[in-house]
């Protein structure tokens, strides 16, 4: 079976499409977010002579099936920091009480794999926060959850197509719970910071005092959702950025390294360096009809409001005269 090229960039950048696609002279329909999808392309050909222009302009080129459709998928499951989020939660806290550079330091060799040991990193940057106050989680809440590109309007798709969506994160349940709602995800799943007379303790559990969740632990808590409700691996789709990403990536029917480290890409079966979060829904040929459709006002809907206000008020202004 000859697979579809699927070429995506940034949000807003369809004229850098435009210039690529008449580079391997070619064309497309550019569709939301910021995408096209070509059929019988000469894989070899364009790996040959196309893909590191690609890379250099920022278009990502993933292959597919053709007749891969989100409707044969039932499940989603997505790591938080760094993928449906623009931070690393922990990082940021350390840095309001002057620990960011020892945190952040651990938090990078870990995700690139170089720190083999996911509960024990997490162990070791946790004791680094031990007597914080507590109220640098609600300080984060308040003003530095911020979704990556594409993260909205993805999850918006896969409710309105009936897909169940799982947060399912090594991070901390006092932070993953609002971002469960705030985003609406079906299921969540975290790690627990220990929190005693409103300071940090320095210690994490995983949930209900159980081990800590690491990669094996992202990968069997989603398993057993699946089990669950009747279903499949292949069924699954999966998105993640670091190392402790890498068991669910490899395990489901569809998974995407976002933005990945080196070390991860080669476990997903599609990468994005450049496309946002929701150009996931750009690799199945039913993704787009689960797009919401934005809402926008009627020209001159402004305008006939403050005119219909104005001519209120002389009517009002004339009866009160009579």
């Amino acid at each position: 079976m000859k697979l579809d090229l699927i070429l995506q960039t940034k949000i807003g950048r369809e004229e850098t499409l435009k210039k690529f696609l008449k580079l391997i002279r070619r064309s497309g329909k550019i569709q939301h977010p910021c995408s096209v999808r070509l059929h019988g392309v000469d894989r070899e050909q364009y790996e040959k002579k196309f893909q590191d222009k690609a890379s250099a302009l920022q278009i990502d080129s993933c292959w597919v099936a053709p007749d891969l459709k989100l409707s044969n998928f039932k499940l989603f499951a997505t790591d938080m920091d760094s993928t449906l989020l623009d931070l690393e939660t922990l990082d940021e806290m350390a840095t309001f009480i002057g620990k960011g550079g020892e945190v952040a330091k651990i938090t990078a060799l870990t995700m690139q794999g170089k720190i083999h040991n996911y509960a024990e990193s997490l162990t070791a940057r946790v004791k680094l926060m031990a007597g914080a106050d507590a109220s640098i989680v609600d300080r984060l809440i308040k003003s530095h959850i911020k979704p990556n590109p594409g993260a909205e309007s993805l999850l918006a798709a896969l409710k309105a197509a009936g897909i169940p969506t799982i947060l399912v994160s090594g991070g901390f349940s006092c932070i993953t719970n609002v971002v469960k709602e705030r985003f609406g995800f079906t299921h969540v799943i975290s790690n627990e910071l220990e929190i005693a007379d409103g300071k940090l303790t320095g210690r994490v559990t995983g949930p209900y005092g159980t081990p800590i969740i690491d990669g094996r632990g992202k990968i069997s808590y989603v398993s057993a959702y699946a089990l669950q409700h009747g279903i499949e691996l292949s069924e699954l789709i999966t998105m993640g950025d670091g190392s402790n990403d890498i068991p669910m990536l490899e395990a489901a029917g569809m998974s995407v390294a976002w933005h990945a480290k080196p070390k991860v890409r080669p476990h997903a079966k599609q990468a994005f360096d450049f496309a946002p979060l929701s150009g996931l829904l750009s690799l199945f040929t039913d993704g787009q009809q689960y797009i919401p459709k934005l809402k926008t006002k009627p020209k001159g809907t402004a305008k006939t409001s403050s005119r219909k206000k104005a001519s209120n008020s002389k009517v009002a202004a004339l009866k009160a005269s009579e």
